[in-house]
C-alpha cells in the first residue's frame, strides 16, 4: 500500500509538472522545453495569447524573444505525435509500475500457503495416502564363527546386549585384570627418572597391555577350558557359561586382594552375614580388588623412587659444596640416573618384579 501510494503521488506530480503550473490571472503553460546543458535549457511558454521563448538556468529565467504572427500560430498548433515502435517486451518503467501489484498479490497469497499445508496435514485421507506404515521392524543377526561352533546373536535385544558388553569391556579390563597396577608402576618409574614424556604414554600403555596378557594367561586359559569351549560345543547354556567364566577371574581377584579391603566393601554393600569370601558379590570383589591394586602400585612406586632420590640428594649436595647454587641439580642428576638405570638393567628388573608380585 505504501509503495502504491508513493507511485500514485509520483504520477500525479509528473502530470502536474507537465500541465498548468497553477491557477493565476494569466494562464501560463509550457509548450516545449529543449535542454542545452546539465541545468540549462530553452522553454517555449504560452502566457495568455503571447508566445515567449525563455532561457532557463540555475540563476533563473531570462526572456529571449517573443513569437508573433505565423511563428506564434505554428507554435500554438498541436503537432501529431511521432510514431513509437512498440516492443513486445515491457520496458523497465512498465515493469517498475507493475512491481507493487505483484508484491501485493504475493502478500495476499502468502497466508494461504501455510493454511493449505495445515489442511493437508489434518486431512486423514491424504495422510494415509502419503505415509506408508512399515509392516515390521528389520531383523538383526550377528554370527561369530562358522557352523555349529559359531556364536550367533539374533534379534534387537541380542544386539543391544552385545553392544553393551563391548562398551563395558574397557572398564572390565581395568577392574578385573592386572593392567591397573602395571600401568601405575610404569608411570611412577618415568616420573622417578625425570625424563618427562620419555617413554611416551602410548608406549607405556602398550607395554602394560602386553604384560597384562602375560599375567592373565593362566586365568584366560582356565576360562576358555571351563566356559567358552563347552558353550561353543553346545554342552552349556549362556547363563552357565557366564557363571563358569567369572569364577577364574574371581579367584584371581581374591588372590590379589587384601582381607581388610574385602571386609570394608562387604560392609558397604551390606553383605556382613556371609560365611566366606566366595559368597561375596562380584561387584564387591571388583571394588576391593581395584583399591588393593592402587595401594600395591603406590608401594612399588615408593620403592622405585628411593634410589633415584638418593642420586638427586648426592648431586645437590655436591653442587652446593662447590658453590654452584644457580645450576639446577636435575641437569646433572638426570644423566647419572639414566646411567644407573641402564647399568642395573632396570627395565628387566621392573618387569620381572611386577609379574612376580601377582598371586595366581
Amino acid at each position: 500500500m505504501v509503495i502504491g501510494a508513493f507511485l500514485l503521488a509520483t504520477r500525479l506530480f509528473v502530470k502536474w509538472r507537465g500541465g498548468p503550473l497553477g491557477h493565476a490571472d494569466v494562464p501560463l503553460e509550457i509548450l516545449r522545453r529543449i535542454p542545452c546543458g546539465p541545468r540549462q535549457g530553452v522553454a517555449l511558454l504560452r502566457a495568455g495569447s503571447r508566445v515567449l521563448v525563455v532561457s532557463v538556468s540555475d540563476r533563473g529565467a531570462t526572456l529571449l524573444t517573443e513569437l508573433t504572427g505565423e511563428d506564434a500560430r505554428d507554435a500554438l498548433t498541436p503537432r501529431a505525435p511521432r510514431p513509437v515502435a512498440v516492443s513486445s517486451a515491457p520496458g523497465w518503467r512498465t515493469a517498475l509500475m507493475r512491481l507493487p501489484f505483484v508484491l501485493a498479490l504475493l502478500m495476499a497469497a502468502a497466508p494461504a500457503i501455510p493454511a493449505a499445508a495445515a489442511q493437508q496435514t489434518r486431512d486423514p485421507v491424504r495422510t494415509e495416502a502419503r505415509v506408508q506404515t512399515p509392516e515390521g521392524l528389520p531383523e538383526f543377526s550377528l554370527q561369530v564363527g562358522d557352523g555349529d561352533t559359531g556364536l550367533e546373536v539374533s534379534g534387537a535385544v541380542g544386539v543391544v546386549i552385545l553392544m553393551s558388553v563391548l562398551t563395558l569391556l574397557p572398564a572390565l579390563f581395568l577392574m578385573m585384570t592386572s593392567f591397573t597396577r602395571i600401568l601405575i608402576v610404569l608411570h611412577f618409574l618415568r616420573s622417578a627418572l625425570g625424563t618427562q614424556t620419555t617413554p611416551p604414554g602410548q608406549l607405556l600403555v602398550a607395554i602394560a597391555v602386553l604384560l597384562t596378557g602375560v599375567v592373565m594367561a593362566p586365568t584366560l586359559e582356565r576360562a576358555n577350558q571351563t566356559a567358552l569351549q563347552p558353550y561353543l560345543e553346545g554342552r552349556m547354556t549362556q547363563v552357565d557359561a557366564y557363571k563358569a567364566a567369572i569364577l577364574p577371574f574371581r579367584d584371581f581377584m581374591l588372590a590379589n586382594t587384601r582381607t581388610d579391603d574385602l571386609g570394608t566393601f562387604a560392609t558397604m554393600t551390606g553383605e556382613t552375614d556371609v560365611q566366606s569370601v566366595e559368597e561375596l558379590s562380584t561387584v564387591a570383589v571388583m571394588a576391593a580388588f581395584v583399591i588393593s591394586e592402587l595401594k600395591t602400585a603406590f608401594q612399588i612406586g615408593f620403592v622405585i623412587f628411593l634410589p633415584f632420590t638418593v642420586v638427586d640428594l648426592v648431586v645437590a649436595s655436591v653442587l652446593m659444596s662447590m658453590g654452584m647454587f644457580m645450576l639446577p641439580p636435575v641437569m646433572i642428576s638426570l644423566p647419572f640416573k639414566l646411567l644407573l638405570f641402564v647399568l642395573a638393567d632396570g627395565w628387566t628388573l621392573v618387569v620381572q618384579n611386577l609379574v612376580a608380585s601377582f598371586n595366581f
